[in-house]
């Protein structure tokens, strides 16, 4: 009887595969995270970047040589560095960020002088599937007078932005009645457009009212239409939107379920 041996190749790879995924699920799978740092104790010029990867949105938070990566929508955001060339004191001189890159939004969401020490970055990334963003802050001394940290990190009890209409800050009840007034009409327009666009300039009516459901912080908007193209013919789409509290349309998507671009 012969036994076959696993080549030294396959071994190879299973065992280089499987530290690859041990390391990415340490590096990636913490939300805080301990700074490089490069340089001395403090005073003069300060700088420290992150890198992250986001899909959807996350608070980007830094106090000393620390960070704390807050997942507010979408999948869990993950770190991939921090790098200072000294800790961020408490209360920074001439404090400043810069976004470097990433296909969304980033922006400076509290000044550590007015938030106990801790800088916030907010990250918005409205497309589907993650997305690696690159920020900057910087100062130009500072000191670290001032009341202790209370062990935690800072927390807005995030409302989405503008806030659900009528909900004080909390979500709507299932089914309507507090939601914001251009949620379906925005996804309904965005849909459209896409439509057109892709189906030789079709006419799009929309069936009834569409569902929406809470999913984290973003609405679901899905629901039906029936199109006619310009050679008239008739068919129907299925669509989805992931929309933002306040309104605005993160990411769409339709299938045709029937009709002109059906898949053949």
């Amino acid at each position: 009887m012969i036994t076959a041996k696993p080549s030294t190749y396959r071994v190879f790879v299973i065992g280089t595969l499987g530290a690859m995924l041990a390391h990415t699920a340490s590096g990636w799978g913490q939300a805080t995270i301990n700074a490089q740092v490069t340089g001395g104790g403090g005073g003069g010029s300060g700088k420290c970047t992150f890198e992250v990867r986001v899909d959807g949105v996350a608070d980007v938070q830094i106090r000393g040589n620390q960070g704390y990566l807050q997942t507010k929508a979408g999948m869990p955001a993950q770190w991939v560095r921090l790098k200072c060339n000294q800790p961020l004191p408490r209360n920074p001189n001439n404090f400043r960020f810069a976004g470097v890159d990433g296909r969304g939004k980033q922006s400076l969401l509290r000044d550590p002088a007015q938030n106990n020490g801790i800088a916030v970055v907010r990250v918005e990334d409205n497309r589907s599937g993650y997305e690696g963003y690159t920020g900057d802050i910087m100062w130009n001394g500072g000191n670290n007078n001032g009341s202790p940290w209370n062990g935690g990190w800072w927390s807005d009890n995030w409302n989405g932005g503008g806030g659900w209409n009528g909900g004080g800050g909390g979500y709507p009840p299932p089914g309507g009645g507090n939601w914001n007034n251009n949620l379906v009409p925005n996804c309904q327009n965005n849909i459209r457009n896409k439509v057109r666009q892709q189906i030789n300039n079709a006419q799009v009516n929309f069936n009834g009212q569409p569902s929406r459901n809470q999913s984290g912080s973003f609405v679901m908007v899905d629901g039906t239409a029936n199109i006619r193209d310009n050679q008239g013919r008739m068919g129907q789409i299925a669509y989805r939107c992931r929309m933002h509290p306040s309104g605005n349309v993160a990411d769409s998507s339709y299938n045709v379920t029937q009709g002109p671009g059906y898949p053949r």
